[in-house]
């Protein structure tokens, strides 16, 4: 007997459609701007910058003094504000009214303008995502400031925040090698014992809550504690070799990775006033304009904005782990 050929095949049957949604095989988890979100942001409403008053001397009339000696009367600066620039971050997606017809009842597949809008929204999470690791240079210096601007690794270069850190020491932030001596990672846990040292204001006192760097040296850094074998269930006999991803921690920071960090850094980070904050313009924050239907051709245009920017105002307590290997 003939075997049916495609052509009938096709006719005679449906496809079997599994799942209701595209599946992605392009996007990561974004674990550096997920935790800036969860992490004291600043929306703020209106302004033509983000500023914030920063603290910089000491008050140097204070000294000892004889019960009849005269005060030195002079007034010395103490404060100042740094300024950053906002940045806008945009795109777009189209949807064509023929595609929208034969996207539809019985027939679809997916919710196309769902998927359309949802990748376009995690598009635009991995482009602030990468550039919140970067210099702020990206696309002509109009990308926002990231860690390698504000926690770069050499403190005494560069301005941000409009206050030059080459002029000012007080503006400078944290940084230690993590080179290796002899065998992969044998300094990093002194390199990080440095830095989180470095980046407190005393024993105990404002230390880093969160070490971020690239998963090649979390995977080193597991490699160096204390092996973690043991039974999990004697019933199932089930036995564990390794620690839980969300376990690693040094001190009482929690130890991160994220695929845009380089392998050959970590920082060493705090959220809020005295650490790293994300600051955007509320109502702006991934915000989804309605379609614009253009006048002369038959589909629809949606636009998504962000309008946002990377700040410290206080670099003395972050810091970075450099050249790890």
């Amino acid at each position: 007997m003939a075997t049916p050929g495609p052509g009938q095949e096709v006719a005679a049957q449906w496809q079997a459609v599994i799942g209701d949604k595209p599946e992605d095989n392009i996007f990561d988890e974004y674990s550096m701007l997920a935790l800036l979100e969860k992490n004291k942001p600043a929306p703020k409403t209106g302004g033509r910058s983000a500023i914030g008053t920063i603290e910089y001397a000491v008050n140097t009339t204070v000294k000892a003094i004889s019960d009849t000696e005269t005060l030195e009367v002079t007034r010395v600066p103490v404060f100042d504000e740094a300024e950053y620039v906002w940045r806008t971050y945009a795109g777009d997606f189209v949807i064509s009214t023929f595609e929208e017809a034969i996207n539809r009842g019985a027939s679809q597949k997916i919710d196309l303008l769902a998927g359309k809008a949802e990748n376009l929204r995690l598009s635009m999470r991995k482009q602030i995502n990468e550039d919140i690791f970067s210099n702020g240079t990206n696309f002509g210096g109009k990308s926002l400031g990231g860690l390698q601007l504000l926690v770069p690794d050499n403190p005494a270069t560069g301005t941000r925040g409009g206050i030059n850190a080459a002029t000012y020491t007080f503006w400078r932030s944290q940084q230690t090698s993590g080179a290796a001596t002899s065998s992969a990672y044998d300094n990093l846990r002194s390199s990080m014992r440095t830095i989180n040292v470095a980046c407190s204001k005393g024993q105990g006192v404002i230390n880093p809550t969160h070490f971020m760097t690239g998963p090649g040296t979390v995977n080193g850094y597991e490699s160096i504690l204390t092996a973690n074998e043991r039974i999990v269930s004697k019933e199932d006999s089930q036995a564990n070799a390794g620690f839980d991803d969300n376990a690693f921690m040094f001190k009482k920071a929690k130890v991160m990775w994220d695929d845009d960090c380089s392998d050959a850094r970590m920082y060493a980070l705090r959220f809020g006033q005295n650490g790293l904050r994300i600051a955007y313009q509320s109502g702006h924050w991934f915000k989804a304009y309605p379609a614009v239907n253009p006048a002369n051709q038959l589909m629809d245009v949606v636009k998504v904005e962000t309008i946002t920017q990377l700040v410290t105002f206080n670099p003395r307590h972050l810091g970075v782990i450099t050249s790890i290997s």
